[in-house]
Formats: structure tokens, C-alpha cells, sequence
């Protein structure tokens, strides 16, 4: 089967490419207003960049009524922290998605606790088990209506207490009961993995 993507509505475009490009890992991501109010979003367009320094690259589609708020505050303030989403939080994160007007406060509106960021003005969401701590590298906008793909720096890696951070190895993502994105509504818990040794390749002779 060839579907091409030219002749699909965008939302069947939406939902074909959600369906394949699983899991996808969540930010819920704060940022906060010139006026400093306070926004908390979830992102499954959320990826990897480099690592050193390390650029993680979040995309912003186009809201009901144009563009969304986190976008809107980056670009005015320079900065934003990611915050990766616990199952516990999974209610709270889920409420966080719908589009309040501008200048309201998700956090506030919800009962979602704040605690200080150490490296930029945003707060990080308390309860989550860890959180990166971003300043704008840039926005690149992507399509017609646009697109926000976002391009942070971490500055500072916040994490919770009771996890074990390994030089070697980094962190367990057991340990941090995170959830994933899926198809539509569908979210998944990571339970389990599974090693695989990665194969270098050995010119002919070696």
C-alpha cells in the first residue's frame, strides 16, 4: 500500500503519522508570560537534538485559534523547562492539553505544584521525576500555517532525589515510571526492556 500524503485531509494526515511514529516521549513543558503567568503544555513532538552542549527540539503546531502559548512565551522570553511526565501525573498532564485562552495559568486553573528552577526564570512542575532546564536557541517555523519547531539549550538537568544518576550508564527510565505517547487517546507505561549489544562493523580481513 502507497498512501500519498498530498491527498489527505490534515486531519487524516495528523492521525496516520501519530499512528506510526510510536512511542513518543512527552514534555510538558512550562513557560511563563511577560506578564508572568505561568503555562504547562504537553508535547509528543519531542526529541533529541545533540548532547554536547546539549539541544533538545520541541514542534508547536497551530492551535484552534492560532498559535499556541508555549511558542508565544519562548520567543518573548528566552526560556522554558521540559518536564518529563510520571504516570502519577498522567491525569494532570492530560487536563494541561486543553486550550485554555491566553493568560490563563494550567498550573494555577488545575492545582499543579510549582518549585523554583536553579537556572532560569520558569518554574519546573514539582511532582515530575525529572526536568531540563532550557534557554531558546531558536525557532524555526515549518509549513503553512507554521509550525513552532522550538530549539532549546539545557542549561541544568534537574532530578529527583531518589534516583541514581551513573556516569557510564546515565539513568534507568525504569525508575522514573515515565509514560509515552500513542495513537490518539492510547499512552503506554514503560515496564520492561531488553538488552542488544550494538555490532561494529569490521572491514574484510580484520
Amino acid at each position: 500500500m502507497i498512501i500519498d500524503p498530498a491527498g489527505l485531509t490534515g486531519l487524516e494526515a495528523h492521525r496516520l503519522l501519530i499512528s506510526l511514529i510510536v512511542p513518543r516521549p512527552i514534555a510538558w513543558v512550562t513557560s511563563i508570560s511577560t506578564d508572568g503567568v505561568v503555562n504547562a503544555a504537553p508535547y509528543s513532538f519531542f526529541s533529541g537534538v545533540r548532547s554536547k552542549p546539549p539541544v533538545i527540539s520541541i514542534s508547536a503546531g497551530q492551535g484552534r485559534h492560532g498559535e499556541k502559548d508555549t511558542p508565544r512565551n519562548v520567543a518573548a522570553t528566552g526560556e522554558f523547562v521540559v518536564n518529563l511526565v510520571s504516570e502519577e501525573q498522567a491525569e494532570q498532564m492530560n487536563r494541561t492539553a486543553t486550550e485554555y485562552p491566553y493568560g490563563v495559568s494550567e498550573p494555577d486553573e488545575i492545582g499543579i505544584e510549582l518549585a523554583p528552577s536553579g537556572t532560569v526564570s520558569v518554574p519546573r512542575i514539582a511532582g515530575s521525576p525529572a526536568a531540563l532546564e532550557c534557554v531558546l536557541e531558536r525557532i524555526v517555523p515549518v509549513g503553512d500555517p507554521p509550525a513552532s519547531l522550538i530549539l532549546g539549550e539545557v542549561r541544568a538537568y534537574w532530578l529527583r532525589e531518589d534516583l541514581e544518576w551513573d556516569r557510564a550508564e546515565g539513568i534507568d527510565p525504569l525508575t522514573m515510571n515515565v509514560i509515552g505517547r500513542l495513537h490518539l487517546d492510547s499512552y503506554l507505561r514503560i515496564t520492561e526492556t531488553f538488552p542488544m549489544e550494538r555490532i561494529r562493523y569490521k572491514p574484510p580481513g580484520e
